[in-house]
């Protein structure tokens, strides 16, 4: 808490009379805390303010409901906190005592957060569960053992919030050091969690855009950041360390920062929140799964050469590939099987995931139309867009993998070979 510990120091100390700063030093002095006080203030609120509006669009959200409550949820604990923290900037917990300590609380329930917002938007299959309540056993944690401070009187809570000693040793005591490493750790197994849950998305997505999920690794790198910051800052305060300590609580501007930037990308990202949103009554299917892990499956040999081969008249009569935003639930739909069992048939009797899948044929189509007249006022990113892709970086990373060229030196060697025979 920043109260009268962080008042300049000169005003305690004995010193000479013809040492004392000027009356007009003092004065400026003054003067440049009350307006950096106002504008952090002023500052903290407007992301308040912004975070309020942005958790009333993410509940109005039909779509993929569970992913933007628990965002919603985060920003509202986030508002609550940059609120408990306005009213630090502006030394009011000794007139509201009994909001005193709720900052020590609020930040335990982002890890949790963080983390669950982690899982519904990385895994394809999430769904909420009992157990992940146990995430929620720090919070509970501190919340019994502040118990008995809660539970004192607002006159009691004076007299310790006045006590500038005692309040700067409970605030860099045990619990808030602790909170510092749940931060960092809870933060560190989110992005473990998503890199790890790259590999089940191009199970169920044909594009790298829904399987990569940017702005996440990007929320979640920010967050590991700040995160790090504040426990720089936290020491900081805490040894004295010139410069650094005064950091405090401007670094709580890169959140209302950071709430604005999810507003951003909310607004102006097509595919924010995208986590499967069939409820699967079937067995977990694993992203390229090896034989021997279908050796329990319902699936006959019979079944899935019929599978396949339905599939693959579908996809040369329909050619579903061309729908850039297209997901295994929609075509196993078309070919009236659970998405199971087209996981399966893909992985088994193609050798690939879904992703590839879907690109090989995509591919196929782009070196017919980049061979199209009709199609020569296109550019290959034109012609690479018609047939399924919408991005350059997806486009030329596929067609490399697959064709072990750049899609331009396999223009011109086709339209060389063309011309030859002409």
């Amino acid at each position: 808490m920043a109260h009268f510990r962080n008042f300049p120091q000169f005003c305690f100390k004995k010193r000479p009379l013809s040492s004392f700063p000027t009356s007009s030093y003092l004065f400026n002095i003054l003067v440049q805390q009350i307006s950096r006080q106002v504008l952090i203030t002023a500052l903290l609120i407007s992301g308040i303010i912004q975070g309020g509006f942005l958790a009333f669009l993410l509940l109005r959200k039909s779509s993929n409901q569970v992913p933007n409550r628990i965002l919603a949820t985060l920003i509202f604990v986030v508002m609550c906190h940059l609120s408990l923290i306005c009213l630090d900037v502006r030394n009011l917990f000794l007139v509201y005592p009994h909001l005193s300590r709720l900052s020590w609380l609020l930040p335990l329930l982002y890890g949790p957060l963080i983390l669950l917002l982690t899982q519904s938007i990385s895994d394809p299959l999430f769904k909420m569960r009992p157990g992940q309540l146990l995430l929620l056993l720090p919070f509970a944690a501190y919340f019994v053992l502040l118990i008995p401070y809660f539970s004192l009187s607002a006159a009691a809570k004076i007299t310790i919030l006045a006590n500038t000693q005692l309040v700067t040793l409970a605030d860099f005591g045990w619990m808030n050091t602790l909170t510092n490493y749940l931060h960092l750790g809870f933060t560190a197994c989110a992005l473990v969690l998503f890199y790890q849950n790259l590999g089940k998305r191009s199970q169920y997505f044909s594009s790298s855009e829904l399987i990569n999920v940017h702005w996440l690794k990007e929320f979640l790198w920010l967050v590991f950041a700040i995160m790090a910051l504040s426990v720089a800052t936290f020491y900081a305060r805490k040894y004295g360390i010139r410069y650094v300590s005064g950091i405090y609580p401007a670094h709580f501007l890169l959140v209302v920062l950071l709430v604005y930037w999810i507003a951003f990308k909310l607004l102006n990202v097509k595919a924010t929140l995208t986590p499967i949103t069939e409820n699967p009554t079937g067995p977990r299917a694993d992203p390229v799964e090896p034989t021997a892990k279908y050796a329990k499956s319902s699936l006959t040999d019979e079944l899935t050469e019929n599978i396949a081969a339905r599939l693959s008249a579908l996809m040369h009569s329909e050619k579903p590939y061309l729908e850039n935003d297209l997901t295994i639930i929609e075509l196993a739909a078309r070919l009236h099987v659970s998405r199971h069992q087209l996981s399966q048939v893909i992985n088994t009797s193609f050798g690939v995931n879904f992703f590839e899948f879907v690109n090989k044929y995509r591919i196929a189509e782009f070196k017919i139309q980049s061979l199209n007249p009709s199609n020569e006022h296109l550019s290959l990113l034109g012609i690479a867009l018609e047939c399924g892709f919408n991005s350059k970086a997806t486009f030329n990373q596929a067609f490399k993998k697959l064709e072990g060229t750049t899609p331009s030196d396999f223009i011109r060697k086709s339209r060389g070979k063309v011309l030859e025979k002409a």
